[in-house]
């Protein structure tokens, strides 16, 4: 395989569900901080609710905004809600979900590659040797951040269901505050995350992963062995295993 092939590392499926997931997670704290902090997001309150309020006497700009707010943050809460749920559902049946492979490593390993990997980011320092040619598609830190957003994304969920529907189920007030800290604590984390993420795709090294997220999913194969050795030489087996099948069928 020549060295200027491209391989994909990232699929289709998987850039849609991150951009409509980038879409609706900006979307949910912009409108979610327009009902945390009215003080200090009146203002975005009073710019979408003034033209919603026109020929309404009665109602107040920024009440207005706010409404608005709560309800589109309640619609996109739902459809985030079945994303986030779907697409790892989809992933698991196909048996395309790669983010928690790292954990399959012994405790001592996951020590020693999360060390290894922080002190890359952090200092700039090399990967040893032996840490560098097990990498596979994700690293340890990748995964056991995933759990942090997986935490995140099920108190969000659960929280913002049980006041939406507090009616519905029963919610007292003091059931109701618990939820609504609950949700402050799983947005906390959200941020921390995204906070996290950012900051290693931001890294010159996944420059690469970066162009490929917003483009055709695709690294250069000589970067891939670099930096994912492991992920390649599965590629590579599985791409050699799919044409022996197609020999077979041809002859």
């Amino acid at each position: 395989m020549a060295e200027r092939e491209r391989i994909e590392v990232i699929s289709s499926s998987y850039r849609f569900t991150h951009t409509l997931n980038l879409f609706l997670y900006t979307m949910l704290i912009i409108t979610g901080l327009m009902l945390f902090s009215i003080d200090l997001t009146a203002w975005l309150a009073y710019s979408v609710g003034s033209p919603l309020a026109t020929g309404i006497p009665t109602t107040e700009p920024i009440a207005q905004g706010v409404q608005w707010a709560r309800a589109w943050h309640r619609f996109l809460g739902h459809v985030w809600g079945a994303l986030i749920i779907i697409y790892p559902l989809y992933l698991v049946i196909t048996r395309r979900l790669t983010t928690f492979i790292p954990l399959k490593k012994g405790l001592r390993k996951q020590i020693r590659e999360a060390v290894a990997v922080s002190k890359y980011y952090l200092l700039g320092k090399p990967l040893p040797e032996d840490i560098a040619n097990n990498m596979d598609r994700h690293n340890i830190l990748v995964a056991h951040t995933a759990i942090l957003l997986v935490v995140s994304s099920i108190l969000l969920s659960v929280s913002g269901l049980a006041m939406v529907y507090r009616d519905a189920i029963g919610l007292d007030l003091e059931g109701f505050r618990l939820m609504l800290l609950l949700h402050d604590v799983g947005f906390g984390m959200g941020v921390l995350y995204v906070l996290l993420h950012i900051f290693a795709v931001l890294d010159p090294m996944n420059r690469p992963l970066l162009l490929a997220m917003f483009g055709d999913g695709r690294v250069s194969l000589r970067w891939a062995r670099n930096h994912m050795p492991k992920f390649v030489e599965k590629f590579l087996k599985k791409k050699e295993e799919e044409e022996r099948i197609q020999e077979q069928l041809h002859m």
